[in-house]
């Protein structure tokens, strides 16, 4: 999809350029009429981990697994709960520390919202958040060495083992689930979603 506007060419300094050809505007973020491919291509291409797993293990496959581990009225916002990740990567924690959360977050929640607006999901919720920690504590257990590492409060992983499938599998098993999903889209709001069922 080719947004085309004569009159002015957006910057490739404050515009991100996805795999469509869909133009994102980084100042003035809006994702109207943005494909779901461009964010499931990106992810499935954007390594967990600042890739220092194993196997290469991609934010879409992370997604796809946080959105099993909801309960099904919230599995649509556990798919899409990383999605700003499309136009960011994936910054690992100690990243997002160093350089301060609240900072990251104030910068890059516009772009969020302007994705949640556009494909339906709810931000910030309780239980995505607990399945994202599963995730992690599964994640640790089974894809990165063992390390004598205090990585905080995490709950217990998820008995089964994560078995890696590559980027192009998990681009077709995140647009496959988000399918599956899209009917729990909530209608825009135009400020950020309410946390109800």
């Amino acid at each position: 999809m080719h947004q085309l506007d004569l009159l002015k060419r957006p910057s490739g300094r404050t515009t991100m350029l996805m795999a469509s050809g869909f133009t994102f505007n980084l100042e003035n973020p809006c994702a109207d009429g943005m494909p779901i491919a461009d964010v499931a291509r990106s992810l499935a291409y954007q390594p967990r981990w600042a890739g220092a797993t194993r196997e290469f293990y991609s934010v879409a496959e992370h997604s796809v697994m946080v959105s099993h581990l909801v309960p099904p009225a919230f599995a649509l916002d556990g798919l899409c709960h990383d999605l700003e990740e499309a136009i960011s990567g994936d910054i690992a924690s100690c990243v997002k520390l160093l350089i301060g959360r609240e900072y990251l977050k104030k910068r890059l929640d516009p772009i969020k919202q302007a994705l949640a607006e556009r494909f339906g999901f709810r931000i910030d919720g309780a239980e995505v958040k607990h399945a994202d920690l599963v995730c992690m504590a599964t994640e640790l257990r089974d894809l990165l060495p063992p390390a004598w590492m205090d990585f905080g409060h995490l709950p217990p992983p998820h008995p089964d083992r994560i078995m890696p499938v590559g980027p192009e599998r998990a681009f077709a098993l995140f647009l496959e689930r988000y399918e599956q999903l899209k009917h729990l889209a909530q209608p825009a709001s135009g400020s950020q979603r309410k946390r109800k069922p």
